[in-house]
């Protein structure tokens, strides 16, 4: 499978096992490459774009060659010759002034009006209901035409800061046209302010913390705790027999209950007080929807078929609805829902979105190991966990519009079950990079990793353990 990297020394496909490209034998610094992009570039839509530019080229090349070629061949059979020769004895030829006059009237001396008299031939035509026919050696001058590309670029420059919204329309108008990455870079910083106007990153609470899952060694029990982050300490520890919590409006919380007698999605409010929502053995990986009325979660044994489905409830009446094949979802603010899965044939695995209403269905990713995404409170990347991209499983981020996907905090350890901060400016990580499991934290500023605490030296099957990052 490629890996979707190329050395930016020479431009060769290099691979994340390798230390030196094969090409140039530049050496990889992938550490640094991390978020950086120090040996190595992912551009997929700019190798798209060189890929239709060569081709736009080729043919262009191509017509031409065939253009010279059929010139040539009519000149030297004579057709042309002809037809060149009938053109220079005929009237209209001599009729051009460009023709006839072989030195070029003076630059400052006007040219005399015409009168009646200096123009016999054309009093017949000339009557007092009709205007002088034009002479066919009047040319009328007609001003260049405005180039369309730059006008749309002008005007966007123009509405960049009152209007981002059309000004990103406008480039995109200009890239139909012109498809420059000079346009492109425009239209991104357009997106920015436009997004940054029409969906503002939330105010960070004054207080926040990290509820996760937590592994008791002498009763073997799964756990759900949290640490306060401004105290810098633990929080309480809110049930038992429980994992993969979920913060949501109001400070209620959603969480997978492995209860023997009770198992399925339980909702626990602020003040403690706990409602069955689903009951279901392997309902799993709740996530609150857009409104706080409906839970999408995970379930193979409610499928006829066996395979992991993704299903909606609703709070209220605790009402079920299937939503197709699919597992690992998660809902944006924006209604959008993002899940790991394949397509109907159980092909093609990696991220897909779905329509809630029509549920139809988007790929957006190709890694079949692509899983547990996360949606930004903006709504413009998501956040995803995968193994086929690195040494290990590592976190990545998918920036929507494009389709970039950039890894982050690399290592060789276990990294995985990612959780943004309510403000969108970093996200939390669950990782055993120092020997013992832990939740760190990233930055999208500076890109610094920070180990925030420790919790434990073991977490059986972690990959199913889960946190949230919330008020």
């Amino acid at each position: 499978m490629p890996s979707g990297y190329i050395c930016s020394n020479c431009g060769a496909p290099v691979s994340p096992a390798q230390n030196r490209c094969h090409q140039c034998g530049a050496e990889i610094d992938w550490e640094k490459a991390v978020g950086r992009t120090s040996y190595i570039d992912y551009l997929p839509d700019a190798r798209k774009r060189r890929r239709k530019r060569r081709r736009v080229l080729l043919t262009g090349l191509l017509f031409l060659l065939a253009l010279a070629a059929l010139a040539w061949w009519g000149w030297n059979t004579g057709w042309m010759q002809t037809r060149h020769q009938s053109w220079q004895d005929s009237d209209l030829y001599r009729s051009v002034s460009f023709w006839e006059k072989q030195t070029p009237a003076p630059p400052l001396t006007p040219a005399p009006s015409p009168t009646p008299t200096s123009l016999p031939a054309l009093q017949p035509a000339i009557t007092p209901t009709s205007s002088p026919a034009p002479t066919q050696n009047v040319t009328p001058t007609r001003p260049p035409a405005p180039d369309p590309v730059q006008a749309l670029v002008e005007t966007a420059r123009n509405l960049s800061q009152q209007d981002p919204c059309q000004a990103a329309e406008l480039l995109q108008q200009a890239l139909d046209i012109a498809d420059t990455p000079d346009i492109e870079s425009l239209r991104q910083e357009s997106l920015a302010r436009c997004r940054q106007q029409s969906s503002p990153l939330p105010t960070p609470p004054p207080s926040q913390r990290i509820a996760y899952t937590a592994y008791d060694i002498p009763s073997g029990l799964y756990s759900i705790r949290t640490w306060n982050l401004d105290d810098q300490q633990p929080g309480s520890k809110l049930m038992d027999w429980a994992m993969q919590p979920a913060f949501g409006p109001g400070g209620d919380l959603i969480y997978r209950s492995i209860q023997p007698d009770s198992p399925g999605i339980t909702l626990r409010q602020p003040d403690g007080v706990t409602r069955q929502i689903t009951l279901g053995p392997d309902d799993s990986w709740p996530r609150w929807g857009p409104g706080g009325q409906q839970i999408i979660f995970t379930s193979a044994q409610r499928s006829a078929d066996g395979s992991p489905h993704l299903y909606l409830v609703d709070t209220a009446t605790q009402t079920v609805e299937e939503l197709g094949p699919g597992r690992h979802a998660d809902w944006s603010r924006t209604g959008q829902i993002i899940f790991s899965g394949c397509d109907a044939g159980g092909q093609n695995c990696g991220l897909w979105r779905l329509n809630p209403t029509t549920l139809q269905r988007t790929q957006v990713t190709t890694a079949p190991d692509d899983s547990n995404p996360v949606w930004s409170p903006d709504g413009a990347a998501v956040l995803f966990m995968s193994s086929s991209r690195g040494e290990s499983w590592d976190i990545f981020i998918l920036d929507i519009q494009t389709g970039a996907v950039t890894p982050t905090a690399t290592h060789p350890a276990e990294d995985g079950l990612p959780a943004w901060s309510p403000d969108g400016r970093a996200f939390a990580f669950l990782s055993n990079r120092d020997g013992e499991w832990g939740v760190y934290t990233w930055r999208l500023s500076d890109h610094a990793t920070t180990k925030r605490f420790t919790i434990g030296p073991t977490l059986p099957n972690w990959q199913q353990a889960g946190l949230d990052w919330g008020p």
